[in-house]
């Protein structure tokens, strides 16, 4: 066994959790018809003549699958294993399985692991274990699982949903996503509720708070969806009172945690008997997204195009390679910015010396500064980010709002050099590209306060679909509200590679010719157009039906409006 464990070790080096979840009970929350893809797991009970290979291989099937508490997996184990397995948390992983005469193990490494909140974080180390394959009553059977579940990649990228909860911003009139990840077949209302009751994450607890008053749980009647499409959830420890304000931003909280429900259309809180007379509703109590939308920072959006700089002059980036010059703004830029509502534009000057701050129709008027070399502007909810020097050259953050108010962001130290950043449009996460302990890397911190402040800034390992991490990122960007664009390198070359904030999902967008100096993305809900600028001045636009395709030339900036 372990001479074969080598083996498949030498030759992988060569190639290259559920505390509060229901998983039981009756399923009447989703209808079979509205299920998504991935429900079929059927993974298969043991059978008689198992080999210990094939028996690993079953309970490896199995454990994708959580109907009856992991009914089907347990059956794999041993009647003492079985007894104490507890599968809370999981570890995600790419490898196979190794066997050798009466006894089975998997070999290869692990890329991620879920909590038992569900949170997902990479995890990229070694992965070895043997399942202690005996026989227990004429059969082959496991004596040894792995400490909670273990999910290939395959079954976890086919099985496993992305659900994401909201909480309300401390920053504004809006709702902050916080992504977790649930097996397909546990995407109900009743289990996403739980997991909203659990709080948020640690990583966005400073830049929001929790609209369900503490001790509120479901009461009698569940959180059922009717064929309508409309889920009723019964709240039980809720206050005696709750004011106008607060039952507003229970119900946009709920709502939006709730669109990861297949067929969602709409949403009635209850308590008991009575209906909650919530702002917004219609007259049969019903909260519908249409009302809605205004909680969420990306349906606001209004301008669309892409903006750039040719020869100093700021302007609109069309197809066919058509630029528009902007008028309004009276001297030579270096760098553009446009608010997501279209409202606002920032021009760096040609020397980076000063920025330029008004309407996109004009007229601009100079912002003094207390930082040179600006570059990186920003809007992220109408307010200016740039990022600029100090006396001592060491770079820094500042913001303006729309009346010229300049305000000094604080960094906890700890973060490194700061290369560059890209702000969340919820305000609550900014990624920041820093010289960290020799190297460069890419991280995720949390947003807060007035002023503003950043902290705890983490590292976070992009892990690619052939299992090496992603190195020397530059230029990160937002492409969706829990995604972003990096470019970066692996096995000697450079991509662009669109990630999960919590790098639960990686895709390689492919390389473009030329190097890359300016990166930008059209932050949509489900992810929009990436633009680059090389080096030779050219345009590259990427989507996903048309991939990259020659937009323009002679351009050496591009913002989409944020």
């Amino acid at each position: 066994m372990t001479r074969m464990i080598a083996l498949v070790v030498a030759l992988l080096l060569a190639l290259t959790g559920c505390t509060t979840i229901a998983t039981s009970g009756p399923v009447e929350e989703v209808p079979l018809a509205a299920q998504p893809r991935g429900i079929d797991i059927a993974p298969e009970p043991p059978s008689p003549d198992m080999t210990p290979e094939r028996l690993v291989d079953g309970f490896l099937q199995a454990m994708a699958d959580p109907e009856g508490g992991y009914e089907i997996a347990r059956q794999y184990l041993t009647s003492d294993a079985e007894a104490s397995w507890d599968p809370i948390d999981a570890v995600v992983f790419d490898g196979e399985v190794a066997s050798d005469t009466g006894t089975a193990g998997i070999v290869g490494q692990a890329i991620g692991q879920l909590d038992e909140s569900h949170r997902y974080r990479p995890l990229l180390e070694p992965l070895e274990h043997d399942f202690g394959v005996i026989q227990e009553q004429g059969q082959w059977r496991i004596s040894r699982p792995h400490e909670g579940l273990l999910l290939s990649r395959y079954n976890f990228e086919r099985y496993y949903s992305r659900v994401t909860l909201y909480f309300v911003s401390r920053a504004g009139a809006h709702v902050v996503p916080d992504p977790i990840h649930l097996p397909e077949s546990l995407v109900t209302p009743t289990n996403i509720m739980q997991a909203l009751f659990e709080g948020p994450s640690d990583a966005i607890g400073a830049a929001v708070f929790d609209a369900v008053p503490r001790g509120t749980h479901l009461g009698t009647g569940g959180a059922t969806i009717d064929q309508a499409g409309v889920v009723t959830v019964d709240l039980a420890g809720l206050p005696a009172e709750l004011g106008d304000d607060a039952l507003r931003r229970l119900g946009a909280q709920l709502l939006w945690t709730l669109t990861s429900v297949p067929r969602f259309t709409g949403l009635t809180v209850i308590q008991g008997a009575r209906t909650l007379p919530i702002p917004g509703a219609s007259a049969s109590g019903v909260l519908e997204l249409a009302t809605q939308q205004g909680y969420q920072v990306l349906s606001r959006a209004a301008a669309t195009d892409l903006y750039g700089v040719r020869r100093g002059r700021v302007g609109r980036i069309s197809g066919s390679s058509i630029f528009g010059v902007m008028s309004g703004v009276p001297q030579r830029a270096a760098d553009v910015a446009v608010s997501v509502d279209g409202a606002s534009m920032a021009v760096i000057a040609e020397d980076r010396t000063g920025v330029l701050l008004g309407g996109l129709d004009g007229p601009v008027n100079p912002v003094e500064l207390p930082l040179s070399n600006l570059r990186s502007p920003q809007f992220i909810l109408g307010t200016l980010w740039i990022m600029g020097d100090d006396w001592s050259g060491t770079p820094r953050l500042v913001t303006v709002d729309r009346a010229g108010n300049v305000q000094r962001v604080a960094l906890e130290s700890g973060i490194g050099r700061m290369r560059s950043y890209a702000v969340s449009p919820s305000r609550a996460r900014i990624a920041i590209v820093a010289e960290h302990q020799g190297q460069q890397k890419l991280g995720i911190a949390t947003v807060s306060g007035t002023p503003i402040s950043v902290s705890g800034w983490r590292p976070l390992e992009i892990i690619t679909q052939r299992g090496g991490p992603l190195t020397d990122p530059v230029s990160p960007t937002w492409q969706a509200e829990t995604s972003l664009a990096v470019e970066a390198a692996h096995s000697g070359g450079r991509s662009v590679y669109t990630a999960m904030l919590d790098g639960s999902m990686v895709q390689d967008t492919g390389s473009v010719p030329g190097e890359i100096i300016d990166l930008a993305a059209n932050v949509r809900l489900g992810g929009g157009p990436i633009s680059v600028t090389t080096s030779q001045g050219v345009v590259w636009r990427y989507e996903a039906r048309t991939r990259w395709s020659r937009l323009a030339e002679d351009v050496t900036a591009v913002a989409y409006p944020g």
